[in-house]
């Protein structure tokens, strides 16, 4: 038998986590027909079809998977021994970052729009992890959950008709700034009360972030729902901060990562921190 081509591996890797050659092709930037040759060298080595083509579809077979659990682990010692950064990249969302401010080599971006982007910037390494509220369930990746919040109602301290607290009747008799959650399409309070009456409001101004949606609230009488964590924020700016006069739902923010990182020490350091700040 020849010597095992260490080479072929990275192809399977990639062809197994995208599922997809010509995925597996642009991220290695080589072409589609490499990669199929050197997948077909890899079964013909191992003696098992890894993969089965159905016109657009493609099966990963169970010989593959167990393939994949033995070499993937041995591949990222490799890659985390030569990878010498020293700053993780961690994505989340606005009222999740300013609780992370200040955290030692980590660089915190913004969210991404869909939940597909953050799972392929996981998958692709562009990130190393992110904390966010995902309806979305993956097999290769992690979900901690690591701190939910209520939606709180904001608005300014010498508001006309309301002060100290709001009724049913004020808020839906009230002229609305709201939220857009770019991934559902919808308004943040619909999404997370899933309650339709709440849909027949008086919107004034469309946002997508929880800044914005401040910066519209203030010196106006509109109302807005935004996450409780921002409050302090919002008392700056000389805003009320009051519960919502409805049942809703927390948002849920889990910590997501690929299981590849599951026993990596450093990975598994950088998730202990981000645990003793928002648990």
């Amino acid at each position: 038998m020849h010597d095992f081509d260490m080479n072929l591996i990275k192809p399977f890797i990639k062809v197994y986590e995208f599922n997809s050659f010509t995925k597996a092709a642009e991220f290695l930037d080589v072409s589609q027909p490499a990669i199929s040759a050197s997948i077909k060298r890899l079964e013909d080595y191992l003696g098992y079809q890894l993969f089965i083509r159905s016109g657009r579809n493609l099966t990963t077979t169970t010989s593959a998977q167990q393939f994949y659990q033995q070499v993937v682990s041995v591949i990222d010692v490799i890659d985390n021994a030569i990878d010498t950064k020293k700053q993780f990249i961690v994505t989340a969302p606005e009222s999740i970052l300013l609780q992370l401010i200040g955290l030692p080599n980590i660089q915190l971006i913004q969210s991404g729009d869909t939940e597909d982007k953050t799972f392929n910037d996981l998958r692709m390494r562009t990130i190393d992890l992110a904390i966010d509220n995902i309806t979305k369930k993956d097999s290769n990746f992690c979900f901690e959950l690591v701190h939910t919040e209520p939606l709180v109602l904001i608005c300014c301290q010498n508001h006309p008709e309301i002060q100290g607290q709001i009724s049913l009747e004020q808020y839906r008799q009230a002229s609305h700034v709201v939220m857009t959650l770019l991934r559902h399409n919808m308004h943040a309070v619909e999404f997370f009360s899933k309650t339709t009456i709440l849909r027949e409001r008086d919107v004034k101004v469309q946002v997508s972030s929880p800044a914005n949606l401040m910066l519209a609230v203030q010196g106006t009488s509109y109302i807005a729902a935004m996450p409780a964590g921002l409050s302090h924020i919002a008392k700056s700016l000389n805003l009320q901060v009051l519960p919502l006069p409805f049942a809703i739902s927390d948002i849920e923010y889990h910590m997501i990562y690929h299981k590849r990182f599951i026993k990596d020490p450093v990975h598994k350091k950088l998730r202990e921190t981000f645990k003793e700040k928002l648990i």
